[in-house]
């Protein structure tokens, strides 16, 4: 029961990687030189169903201690974070939502400054901006109006 306890994290993992498996069987898969809609999917889902299995073993082989609280905080700061940035993107603009987003989790950080969170922010709007708006051709604005 104890090395059931210790692999329920990648247990899980594998669980998530075997229902979009299931999920996916119906999409065609095609060939390599051809893909398919499906191949995408399978090849990921297939990778977790892996790679949570290996931690799963390895949680098994290996003496883990397991943390006694789980950091609650940080969870509903991820949350929070990611609600926020898809009530505002289309409002704010990418550039003002990262800055949104970063705060929030900035506050559940106790060591991370108000510098480091606006230097972030920027870094990570303009990866935003040239991944989606100029590489993908996604209409989103880097601030209101703009």
């Amino acid at each position: 029961m104890k090395a059931l306890f210790k692999a329920q994290d990648g247990l899980l993992v594998a669980l998530v990687g075997a229902i979009f498996l299931y999920a996916s069987r119906d999409l065609d898969m095609g060939v390599p030189r051809n893909m398919g809609p499906g191949m995408f999917p399978v090849v990921l889902s297939a990778l977790t169903i892996v790679f949570g299995l290996l931690i799963a073993v390895v949680n098994v082989v290996r003496d883990v201690t397991l943390p006694g609280q789980f950091p609650w905080l940080g969870l509903c700061g991820v949350v929070a974070s990611i609600a926020l940035y898809a009530l505002l993107i289309e409002r704010l603009g990418i550039a003002l939502t990262t800055l949104c987003a970063i705060s929030v989790l900035a506050l559940v950080i106790p060591r991370m400054k108000w510098l480091e969170t606006v230097l972030l922010s920027i870094g990570v709007s303009a990866f935003l901006w040239l991944t989606f708006v100029l590489g993908l051709g996604m209409p989103l604005r880097l601030f209101p109006g703009f």
